[in-house]
């Protein structure tokens, strides 16, 4: 990791943006000087705030769960009964999911990421999906970067 997450270094939520403002135009000129063809500002943005979110969590390895599975013989009803759940406390998540999004817009992503993490890996997931989506969307409405 290049340096302090905005975790340790406590960034108020301008700061944070600021922040990521600096780290996409990094990112944006480190791929350039490549010769690579640019993708979409939205998708850059994308790998940095996957990339930012890492560092604020680095004592989880990517890609490897700390739980354990649950035995084969209960995985098919496991499953059937997580869906079933899921589709009936949809607007519940959706409110917690809306409920963090405050909080990384109004403190900062890694209080966020705390709570998520404290409740489940689903609410994470959905965290960082809606983060790259509203923090994108709050930076061009602050015309910190044009939207395509």
């Amino acid at each position: 990791m290049p340096e302090d997450s905005s975790i340790e270094k406590g960034l108020s939520p301008e700061e944070e943006i600021q922040e990521l403002e600096r780290k996409l135009e990094e990112k944006k000129r480190e791929l350039s000087a490549k010769g690579e063809v640019l993708p979409l500002e939205k998708e850059v943005f994308r790998e940095v705030l996957r990339e930012h979110i890492a560092e604020a969590r680095p004592q989880v390895s990517e890609g490897f769960s700390t739980t354990t599975p649950p035995a084969a013989t209960h995985i098919l009803t496991d499953d059937l009964k997580k869906k079933s759940d899921d589709i009936k406390n949809k607007e519940k998540r959706e409110e917690k999911v809306r409920a963090l999004i405050e909080v990384a817009l109004t403190k900062n992503i890694g209080d966020a990421i705390k709570i998520a993490e404290e409740a489940t890996p689903w609410l994470l997931d959905e965290l960082h999906d809606h983060l790259i989506d509203d923090y994108y969307d709050k930076l061009v409405a602050l015309r910190k970067i044009k939207a395509l």
